[in-house]
């Protein structure tokens, strides 16, 4: 599958968070998921998924595909490693602060408090780089694939519930995270690693 149009397209709306209408919307849409989910037991559910995407996570399924076929896994390691560096990247330059920080009636529901800005969301690059590479090598199966997409979005819908990140900051990293992935299967096939 193609993955550079949806995640070209998916980095170019987060990035759009700059305009003052777009920045307007993120903040109403954040306050009604913010306020839909944030109750147990749905935080409670979120505050579990956190983990798939965490870099702990994401380095235990780059062993994995290491150890399933070492050029595959070295190739995807090496290719998030780039992806990861680019969001710490943006995240520096952009320093944005996050919705528990700067929005009434925004609680932060995670477990850590996280120390770094909000823009793009590191969450949602891991949890859909891996949803999108490790299926593929594993069984490629499609239903696999779908239930990984499924869990990828819970994640990255998670971010808001949880009060730690806006949608434009979940799409760019889950763009990132998509391109990422499709760089790595671009590798896999032109040097026949698949």
């Amino acid at each position: 599958m193609n993955y550079w149009i949806p995640g070209i397209t998916l980095i170019l709306l987060g990035l759009s968070h700059r305009w003052n209408v777009v920045q307007r919307a993120d903040h109403v849409l954040f306050h009604r998921v913010h306020r839909l989910f944030n109750s147990s037991p749905w935080s409670d559910l979120f505050q579990e998924l956190w983990f798939l995407g965490r870099t702990l996570f994401t380095l235990l399924g780059l062993v994995l595909i290491t150890l399933i076929n070492w050029q595959q896994g070295l190739t995807a390691a090496g290719i998030f490693g780039l992806a990861a560096g680019l969001e710490r990247i943006i995240k520096l330059r952009v320093n944005r602060s996050r919705p528990f920080q700067v929005l009434e009636n925004a609680r932060m529901l995670q477990l850590r408090k996280p120390r770094d800005p909000s823009f793009p969301s590191g969450d949602a690059l891991r949890v859909w780089f891996l949803a999108l590479v490790l299926p593929s090598l594993l069984t490629g199966s499609p239903w696999v694939q779908a239930f990984a997409c499924t869990a990828a979005l819970a994640v990255s819908l998670g971010r808001m519930v949880l009060g730690v990140h806006f949608l434009t900051d979940v799409l760019a990293g889950a763009g990132l995270g998509i391109l990422a992935a499709g760089i790595t299967h671009w590798i896999w096939a032109a040097f026949h690693l698949v």
